[in-house]
């Protein structure tokens, strides 16, 4: 058997084929085991549950107990249980649009302050007198050149332009969105164990 780290599901029966992959050489065996019943969320709430691994064995050793089981995935888990609900789409647009002001002025403010702290008008200022002998009367093509290879590393470097992905490797946001799940997974199974929270099987 192999469990993931964290599942979602919006129904609060909670299955073993919900959870996890499970292989056994008698089909039978393997689908009856896979309707077993784990856990069940009472309410309508979100909610999330860890749970041991130990504890899914011992699930399928109830259905027979001559079975070997080997686990090749998590040997602790967390299970969200989020209720299915209709977004409206004037929210959902709303969400997008919000995101994308943040994004958009936050970046222009960081790029902003950073040009302001390296002094990067005044360096375009010397740099232009330097090479063409007068003072420059107004943005000139280093300040062209300059937005237009800031945009083009943007776009390089975070592996994104719209819907475009420039190749298969999985985005800055990404990576670190996922470490930031796993950062707090890890956390919540932590704080479970240590509170006795956690499905196990001597819980």
């Amino acid at each position: 058997m192999k469990a993931q780290e964290s599942v979602c599901l919006v129904h609060p029966e909670i299955k073993i084929k919900d959870i996890m992959s499970l292989y056994c050489t008698d089909k039978d065996l393997e689908q009856k085991i896979k309707n077993q019943s784990v856990y069940h969320f009472i309410g309508d709430h979100d909610q999330r549950k860890c749970f041991s691994v130990l504890m899914l064995v011992e699930v399928i050793k109830q259905v027979d107990k001559t079975l070997d089981v080997i686990n090749l995935g998590a040997e602790d888990f967390i299970v969200y249980y989020k209720r299915k609900q209709e977004e409206s789409k004037i929210f959902h647009y709303g969400k997008i649009v919000f995101v994308i002001l943040v994004a958009f002025f936050g970046a222009s403010f960081s790029i902003m302050t950073y040009n302001t702290d390296v002094g990067i008008e005044e360096l375009f200022y010397n740099v232009y007198e330097m090479i063409m002998g007068q003072a420059p009367d107004g943005p000139n093509i280093l300040h062209i050149s300059y937005a237009a290879g800031l945009a083009i590393g943007i776009i390089l470097f975070f592996n994104h332009a719209g819907k475009i992905k420039l190749n298969d490797d999985p985005t800055p946001f990404e990576v670190q969105m996922r470490l930031y799940e796993r950062d707090v997974n890890d956390t919540l199974m932590i704080n479970a164990g240590r509170k006795g929270e956690e499905a196990d099987v001597d819980s």
